[in-house]
């Protein structure tokens, strides 16, 4: 059973195809107008597919971090982060030289915080490398991402750059619409498959 926030960018795919992409047609063959419903349903929908990848992750720094705090528990997301860290720590050489930012506790609260920083807005995408970067550091495993999906991913958010930094004169092959309507409704798949993943990693 999909989430509410999966519902949510569900229901709103399905508004966004709507609204710009036209009805099949056999000859394939679509005017400019049509075209360009093509080009601002994929400026759109990598937004909202980017909005829910980002929305997740937080969740689920929220949750490890309110265990934290709670606990002292750390978990699968702050091992990860630990993991991932951009900085090695090094151990104090005496604790009477420790300060306050040197203790265990500030290292894991900076981690939570740098991501979180990261995810809200440093990350720009959804290709295999940027949700490499947004969703192993909360404890994804690289086994729990199917390659075939990546790949869709990279597709898609190949074509969103096609789309939005590139004028209609230097852009030879139009977006085809049912291909994108496929192509959304393989990445909606695949979130799908991943939720129980990122459902688990809010709980542990």
């Amino acid at each position: 059973m999909p989430t509410r926030r999966l519902k949510t960018l569900q229901r709103r795919v399905r508004q966004l195809e709507s609204r710009f992409l036209p009805k099949v047609n056999p000859t394939g063959l679509y005017s400019q107008r049509q075209y360009d419903g093509v080009r601002a349903y994929v400026v759109l929908t990598h937004a909202e597919v980017e909005s829910y990848v980002e929305d997740v992750a937080q969740d689920i720094l929220l949750a490890a971090k309110t265990r934290w705090q709670n606990s002292q528990r750390t978990g699968r997301c702050i091992a990860a982060l630990m993991l991932y860290g951009a900085r090695s720590v090094q151990p104090p050489k005496a604790v009477v030289r420790q300060t306050n930012n040197d203790t265990f506790e500030a290292h894991v609260v900076r981690l939570l915080s740098e991501h979180e920083r990261y995810v809200s807005h440093d990350n720009h995408g959804i290709k295999e490398k940027n949700l490499l970067s947004v969703l192993l550091p909360v404890g994804v495993l690289e086994a729990d991402l199917d390659p075939v999906w990546l790949a869709t991913m990279n597709s898609f958010g190949g074509q969103r750059g096609a789309v939005a930094h590139n004028s209609v004169i230097k852009v030879q092959t139009p977006p085809d619409p049912q291909q994108m309507r496929q192509t959304i409704a393989d990445i909606l798949l695949g979130l799908e498959t991943l939720e129980p993943v990122l459902l688990k990693l809010k709980r542990k």
